[in-house]
């Protein structure tokens, strides 16, 4: 059985990656005219086609990437999956200020869903170290939490 933390750790970070999605999907074409608008593509006549299989090859990795640490970290218990998704949760630290940054070009709205997705990722992260998630990493019940457990 699953204790509370890893139940916890399952649901806001699903809840982050639907988020994410609702985002992108918001901001799709503000994006995409970016890109389109980059100098390193200048001059090339194929510059929509490219950019947005550039996009679109960069979402269904980003998901199926997350997907798997979600299956790996939440159904696995695998050490591995947890540091790797505390270690893209520590890249999102340092990609904020340029999240925040991001408003001219994607909105408001993109910014304060990225925010909410950052704060959701944050709380999932969290609940991996909390007493309950550590013993079942380990493959232990802690005698104190056993109640709690789904």
């Amino acid at each position: 059985m699953r204790p509370v933390s890893i139940v916890r750790f399952e649901q806001a970070y699903g809840a982050s990656i639907l988020v994410w999605l609702v985002n992108l999907a918001l901001g799709w074409k503000a994006r995409l005219a970016s890109l389109e608008n980059n100098p390193a593509f200048a001059g090339n006549p194929q510059m929509g086609e490219l950019a947005q299989t550039m996009m679109i090859g960069t979402t269904v990795f980003m998901l199926i990437l997350w997907l798997l640490l979600w299956y790996f970290t939440a159904r696995r218990a695998s050490e591995v999956a947890k540091w790797v998704a505390v270690a893209l949760f520590g890249l999102s630290v340092v990609g904020l200020p340029f999240t925040l940054m991001s408003y001219p070009i994607v909105g408001m709205l993109s910014v304060v869903l990225s925010l909410v997705a950052f704060v959701l990722t944050a709380y999932a992260v969290w609940m991996l170290f909390r007493p309950d998630a550590r013993a079942w990493f380990a493959g232990t019940q802690p005698e104190s939490e056993a109640a709690p457990f789904e």
